[in-house]
């Protein structure tokens, strides 16, 4: 029995253990452990800390995790990755302090395609540091490629993965497109900007040289894009690049042309311009514009050019059209060519003397004498090239051109001339009738009219004369001209008069004529009065009247105002044209707009062709601001973005639309807000909250406002710091731009700042440089060399004038010189826009080049976009008197019917000769 007790006593025990021992297993699998704590927090903590609101809250834990260095890596790259877009940038900041201990995380981030664009910012960022573990990616199966392209955007700091990249490139059974990122990465990393590396010549251009003949498209395409990176230092690869010219594929032979253009070597025109001629048109366009960058190292071809440049103008015009974008030194050349033995070598060098412009003044003599070429063809086309060249000079050409009405050249080259052309008054007025047996006819009566207005005064009793004429079109079209003519003139009003009341077809023609005349058409009065009561001819005669009479506003807008309701869309938008046109004082029809922004019936240009109205509609703006319907808030944001400081009345819904549910919505308030500037300070909180949305251009245009704010917007100094961390590279770009203008003395923004400058996006690394030159001008001399690389590097063009830009004013007009030759080939860019930014750096680096800046910009107003016209004439009248010499060609644009160009024509006669502004009654 004992024996009994004791062994069930035993069994008991065994099985009490045993099961302790499975309640200890359990609880050691299933329990949760004790997180670790750091500072008495845990990582998760101190990650939250990280995003709070609070700064002090927030920078202690950016210090305690910077002290833990790799142990903290993990979960700041997880952080990075939450959505969190405050988050994502402090957890960049705080891994950029951890230094070499962040890289193998990030680099094994890389791995992650979705992730790549927001690691690279951060890996670019710590340079040097991350190089060892970007080396060591570049042979991984996945985020190789991105490794690679991440040593290039490192750049020449990352020099030494030049001997990995240049094995892996040289591995033909890689995979093509790493191979390809490894060429980008040789020719980012082998930048030059004085003088060549020995690692360069030694090792990266005779292995990018080797690639110009791989088998694989994408790595010959991205080897010579990566020699045109490293530039001049290349010249040893210009054969291969030759030689690439003629790559069986497209895209190769570009990028070859185009590295020949930064490499600069005279060598290669001749190549250049057989590629110019071959059949390939891409390719031939882009030989074109390598051999227009090389500027006078092409000058060699130039005798072969010209011959290319002959025959039929169809087939010859690519060449001649770069043979004018060589610019004025070619003048020389083109008029000894006006005196050669061939016909057609005589006949090129006219037409491209016209192309030229007024930069081809030099040779006006030469031209004259043209005049009297044996060949027809030749002395013609000189005249035509005179009158674009020197109109004041053109007296000699009128009347051959007179004698060849049939073609449209001749009636634009008498339009040109202007008042110098009065002989021609009665073959012009003969151009204006119907020729069944004339090519172009409308195109000659249309140069015909305008050739008419501009020669002016003289014009007058013949145009009165044609007004009578009974032909199709002449009478209209001489009504048309004599609204034009300046100044206006007294007698053309009972002859418009009577015009307006036999043909009433085309009222609306004599009405503006008269309108045009102004207050000299009041006896009109009655006549337009009366048309105010036909329908299609409405619109024209109520602007007349008011343009007559600005008294007769009261009772014409009214009618305006009721057409603007019309069903039909032709009467509407004539209404809309109308009001536009007489601006404040339509401002009874305000309201009318609001319905019919709301009810979408004005397109954007309308929109903004009734700029001066929108002021007196803010109210309704408002009201469609603070709508249920996205698109009218968007729409009524756009109005609003065209009235400009008096917006400012329409603030507080403006604020309350930056924390629209829309994206849009909140990006167009931003953008009228940053309009108004300062004076807008209240919008600040507003924008700062939406520094943190999710929406890149949300950030963006919320960015850019506050430095906009000046200093008023101190309390988003924080905040734009930041920003300096974006995952988006727009971004930091305008927070960096932003901080200067925001604190010119927050010496906070420094260190970030120089590091910013070291960041992949080279307009991010300009607006960091921009910031520090306000913030500690002395900081901003030491990054001269980073300006001169961005100026002389294949960067778009924005960024290399903005480059030159920061040089000129931070280094001085001295250092900038080193920029002049490119920025005077770029006078003869065909994009008006690039050629108005290269004329206004070039008259702050060297005054005495101001002649040539103004004839090159004279020669840019035959621009067909008339937002450049307008932007030209703005910056001629900035130079005043000194832009004399092109007085003739902004005559001309006083006869240009495109909202805005004949205004500023004025303004810019009333800057350069107001006397001449009087001579013509606009004064």
């Amino acid at each position: 029995m004992r024996s009994s007790q004791r062994s069930m006593f035993l069994q008991g025990g065994l099985l009490a253990l045993v099961v302790l021992a499975l309640v200890y297993l359990v609880w050691q699998r299933y329990r949760q452990p004790v997180a670790q704590l750091y500072a008495g927090k845990t990582l998760d903590q101190w990650i939250e800390d990280l995003d709070d609101p609070d700064y002090p809250v927030s920078e202690r834990a950016a210090n305690v995790l910077a002290q833990l260095g790799a142990e903290a890596a993990p979960i700041l790259l997880d952080a990075c990755q939450r959505g969190d877009v405050r988050l994502h940038r402090r957890a960049v900041a705080v891994l950029l302090r951890l230094g070499a201990a962040a890289a193998p995380g990030l680099v094994a981030a890389l791995q992650n395609k979705d992730r790549q664009p927001q690691v690279a910012v951060a890996l670019v960022r710590l340079g040097p540091a991350a190089v060892p573990a970007l080396r060591q990616a570049l042979t991984e199966e996945k985020g190789g490629e991105a490794a690679a392209r991440v040593l290039g955007w490192i750049g020449p700091r990352a020099a030494e993965a030049v001997p990995d990249l240049i094995a892996l490139l040289k591995r033909r059974p890689a995979p093509t497109p790493l191979r390809s990122e490894a060429a980008f990465a040789l020719g980012r990393i082998g930048e030059s900007v004085d003088r060549p590396d020995a690692v360069l010549t030694g090792a990266i251009i005779p292995a990018l040289i080797a690639a110009l003949s791989d088998s694989k498209r994408e790595v010959r395409e991205q080897a010579a894009e990566a020699l045109g990176w490293i530039g001049p230092p290349a010249q040893e690869a210009t054969p291969a690049l030759i030689a690439a010219l003629q790559d069986a594929e497209d895209q190769v032979a570009i990028k070859a042309s185009q590295a020949l253009a930064f490499i600069g070597d005279e060598r290669a025109a001749p190549a250049l311009l057989a590629a110019f001629q071959s059949d390939r048109v891409l390719v031939a366009a882009e030989a074109g514009r390598t051999l227009w960058r090389l500027g006078p190292k092409a000058e060699s071809i130039v005798p072969a050019l010209l011959s290319v440049a002959q025959g039929a103008v169809e087939k010859a015009a690519p060449a001649r059209e770069l043979l004018a974008s060589f610019g004025p030194r070619l003048v020389p050349v083109l008029a000894k060519a006006l005196h050669a033995g061939e016909t057609a070598k005589r006949e090129a060098a006219a037409d491209v003397l016209g192309r030229l412009g007024p930069p081809a003044r030099p040779a006006v003599p030469a031209l004259i004498e043209a005049l009297r070429d044996k060949s027809a063809a030749v002395a013609l086309t000189a005249a035509m090239a005179l009158a674009q060249v020197d109109a004041t000079r053109g007296g000699a050409a009128v009347q051959l051109l007179a004698d060849s009405l049939d073609m449209p050249g001749a009636a634009l080259a008498l339009a040109n001339i202007g008042p110098e052309a009065r002989a021609a008054v009665p073959a012009l007025i003969a151009a204006l009738k119907l020729s069944k047996d004339t090519p172009d006819q409308e195109l000659i009566r249309f140069y015909a009219r305008l050739a008419l207005a501009r020669i002016g005064r003289p014009a007058v009793p013949a145009l009165i004369e044609a007004l009578k004429d009974q032909r199709e079109g002449v009478a209209p079209l001489a009504g048309e001209a004599l609204g034009w003519v300046l100044p206006p003139p007294k007698e053309a009003v009972p002859a418009l008069r009577a015009a307006l009341q036999k043909d009433r077809r085309h009222a609306a023609v004599y009405a503006h004529a008269l309108g045009q005349l102004g207050p000299l058409a009041r006896p009109a009065v009655p006549e337009l009065t009366e048309l105010l009561t036909d329908g299609a001819s409405r619109a024209e005669a109520a602007v007349a009247l008011v343009r007559i009479d600005p008294d007769q506003a009261k009772g014409v807008v009214p009618l305006l105002v009721k057409d603007l309701q019309a069903e039909d869309e032709k009467q509407r938008q004539a209404a809309v044209l109308a009001v536009a046109r007489l601006g404040p004082t339509a401002q009874a029809a305000a309201d009318t707009l609001v319905t019919l922004l709301r009810d979408r019936l004005l397109t954007e240009a309308e929109v903004e062709n009734l700029h001066e109205l929108w002021a007196e509609a803010i109210p309704g703006l408002i009201g469609l601001l603070k709508g249920p319907e996205v698109d009218c808030r968007k729409r009524a944001l756009f109005a609003l973005g065209q009235i400009g400081p008096k917006a400012q009345t329409a603030l507080n819904p403006l604020i309350a639309a930056l924390a629209d549910r829309e994206s849009t919505v909140r990006v167009g308030a931003a953008q009228v807000v940053q309009a108004l500037g300062p004076q807008a300070r209240e919008a600040v909180p507003a924008l700062v909250a939406n520094l943190q949305a999710r929406q890149p251009e949300v950030r963006v245009t919320a960015a850019a406002a506050l430095g906009h704010m000046e200093a008023s917007a101190k309390e988003a100094r924080r905040p734009l710091l930041e920003c300096l961390f974006d995952p988006d590279d727009q971004v930091r770009y305008a927070a960096a731009l932003a901080l200067g203008r925001i604190g010119p003395h927050f010496t906070e923004a420094i260190p970030l700042l120089r590091d910013a400058l070291n960041d992949a996006s080279p307009m991010v690394r300009l607006a960091a440089l921009d910031s520090l030159s306000r913030i500690e001008p002395a900081l901003s001399r030491d990054a001269g060399p980073v300006l001169v690389a961005l100026s002389r590097q294949p960067y778009p063009l924005d960024v290399r004038f903005r480059a030159v830009e920061g040089i000129t004013n931070i280094l001085g007009p001295e250092e900038a010189q080193k920029a002049v030759p490119w920025l005077l080939i770029e006078l003869t860019d065909a994009v008006p826009k690039d050629r108005l930014w290269a004329a206004r750096l070039l008259a702050n680096i060297d005054h005495r080049l101001r002649s040539d800046l103004v004839l090159a910009l004279a020669a840019a107003l035959r621009t067909s976009f008339p937002q450049w016209r307008r932007e030209i004439l703005k910056t001629l009248g900035e130079f005043g008197p000194t832009a004399r010499e092109t007085v003739p060609e902004i005559e001309r644009l006083l006869y240009d019917g495109t909202p805005g160009v004949r205004p500023e024509a004025i303004r810019a006669l009333q800057a350069i000769a107001p006397e001449r502004l009087k001579q013509l009654g606009l004064d």
